[in-house]
């Protein structure tokens, strides 16, 4: 799969003297946190109500619940930017290294991957080295299992998947304005929803249309939200669980579209 890094060259090229010598701080790394599918992640463990309740009580339903709890601490009643300097940083910015992975591939019907990366000519072999070796083993991890982001978190700068961070955005955002036009006007209905953020042009109504024809519409524009909802919620439960990004945990069923 080719890879394209949300780090670019020049800015990883000022971070090589931070990285060589172990002194990179939260603030020289937050510019490279935004979309990817780290904040993707992030958001979906915000937008669980049992993230949160389990975070406040300290009971948490699943192992892989606690294990978000771990690496992600509580998300509530904080921004992306202040979690990362606060606790996201601890954890995650081993990730930001000075080699870029550009591509990797699994060789077919061989137990070896092609990883091919850019490295800058002042890096030591030493760590150089060191990186290569980082990235190999996230990358082994990825194609161990489902290839899902939680089974090998660290790799979070080059990960990609058929679920991509632009889909996760949107579903989010509907699941949150759906949110909050229940809340202050509960009798709204799905194709309302739907049609006032033109979700499906499709079933959008026409001024020509006839009285079945924009039942017709209205029909299928409620399927279409209760589509992206049902996918949204299945996001938040699964992250909630230790399992990202995948929409449905039944066995044999795929995690993509």
């Amino acid at each position: 799969m080719k890879v394209q890094r949300k780090i670019n060259s020049k800015g990883t090229e000022e971070l090589i003297p931070f990285i060589a010598t172990g002194r990179l701080r939260s603030e020289i790394t937050e510019p490279f946190i935004y979309g990817t599918y780290l904040e993707a992640w992030w958001r979906c463990l915000r937008c669980s109500k049992d993230f949160t309740q389990s975070c406040r009580t300290g009971i948490f339903t699943s192992e892989g619940a606690y294990k978000m709890f771990c690496m992600f601490g509580a998300v509530e009643n904080i921004t992306f930017q202040d979690w990362w300097m606060v606790k996201g940083h601890e954890y995650f910015s081993e990730s930001i290294t000075t080699l870029q992975v550009t591509l990797f591939v699994k060789r077919q019907h061989l137990n070896a991957f092609e990883i091919t990366v850019d490295a800058f000519q002042d890096v030591s072999s030493q760590l150089a080295g060191k990186e290569f070796g980082f990235w190999h083993d996230q990358i082994c991890l990825l194609n161990a299992r489902e290839g899902l982001l939680s089974e090998a978190p660290l790799s979070w700068p080059i990960f990609r998947n058929r679920i991509s961070y632009e889909v996760i955005s949107q579903l989010l955002e509907i699941m949150e304005i759906h949110e909050q036009i229940i809340r202050s006007a509960p009798e709204t209905k799905l194709w309302q929803i739907g049609e006032q953020l033109k979700l499906n042009p499709r079933a959008m109504p026409k001024p020509e249309d006839y009285p079945t024809d924009i039942a017709d519409k209205h029909k299928i524009m409620g399927q279409t939200v209760s589509s992206y909802l049902r996918k949204g919620k299945g996001l938040v439960e699964n992250a909630y669980n230790g399992v990202f990004p995948k929409y449905r945990s039944s066995p044999g069923e795929p995690s993509g579209w």
